[in-house]
């Protein structure tokens, strides 16, 4: 039997439905989770600012995990900060510039993007609240801890087995859904963030529930004991973490909070749907 006391969750296509609306139920049962010593982390590839901003009634009872693991925030005070060298990322735009793909320099305080790309004002809104257009992204000098490619025709996948891999040698990269590929500082992923919490906070692997979706999650997905892959999350994953859950559109996340709350937090493996 083990007692969870940290659960680390991805946003899009887990936590959030069909139409990114959080479960009805999310606060009163973060709260319960809480009352219990359960903390409970968003981790998204979106940036701190943006998860606040989602959770304005929560600030105090999250620990925000932004940027894929780039930075972590607990009531206000940044726990971690992994800023990117500007050398590094413009390095990265110029690669980014040779095959017409479309950079989003992720810094601390706001994503920057290109004049000519605003027509995707709307798409980049929904995931940065923050966006300044600017005419040169290698003039940008704000401090940043990602770089990430929007890919609007949802090819990602592609892109990164055709260009964006050449850089695992240098960067964290990751596939973040259809339409995004994500590169941070080298060993920066989710799995590191629940790594710097549990050196933190003195946490075993055994006490810390994660679920995802997709790539970005892989290593946070196999960092904690009880790592849940949603059920409409990527096929290829099932063979690499333990545990399946019902699918976003089923509110899976919540059906295992649930029965965590229902046990006090004591939970084993046998409570819960292995993933092979």
């Amino acid at each position: 039997m083990d007692q969870i006391l940290l659960i680390a969750s991805d946003m899009d296509a887990t936590l959030l439905d069909e139409n990114s609306q959080l479960p009805v139920d999310f606060e009163q049962t973060v709260r319960a989770l809480a009352a219990l010593g359960m903390r409970f982390a968003p981790a998204s590839g979106r940036p701190l600012y943006t998860l606040e901003a989602m959770f304005p009634t929560l600030r105090d009872e999250l620990v925000f995990i932004g940027d894929n693991g780039g930075a972590i925030r607990w009531k206000g005070q940044n726990l971690f900060i992994s800023e990117m060298a500007p050398e590094g990322w413009r390095a990265l735009n110029r690669l980014s510039r040779e095959h017409g793909d479309i950079a989003v320099l992720c810094g601390l305080d706001s994503a920057y993007v290109e004049k000519r790309y605003a027509a995707y004002d709307t798409v980049m809104k929904q995931f940065y609240t923050r966006v300044e257009y600017v005419d040169q992204l290698e003039n940008v000098t704000a401090p940043a801890d990602k770089f990430t490619i929007y890919l609007p025709r949802h090819d990602a996948q592609a892109a990164y087995d055709t260009v964006y891999a050449s850089q695992r040698d240098i960067y964290s990269v990751a596939v973040a859904g259809e339409c995004w590929v994500d590169m941070m500082n080298p060993g920066v992923h989710k799995g590191a963030a629940l790594e710097v919490l549990s050196r933190l906070w003195g946490l075993p692997h055994e006490s810390m529930m994660a679920f995802g979706d997709t790539y970005n999650d892989a290593e946070m997905l196999r960092t904690a004991k009880y790592g849940f892959l949603m059920e409409n999350g990527s096929i290829p994953l099932r063979a690499m973490v333990p545990f399946l859950a019902s699918s976003n559109r089923e509110a899976g996340v919540m059906r295992v909070l649930h029965k965590v709350l229902a046990r006090n937090g004591f939970v084993s493996p046998e409570d819960f749907t292995p993933a092979h």
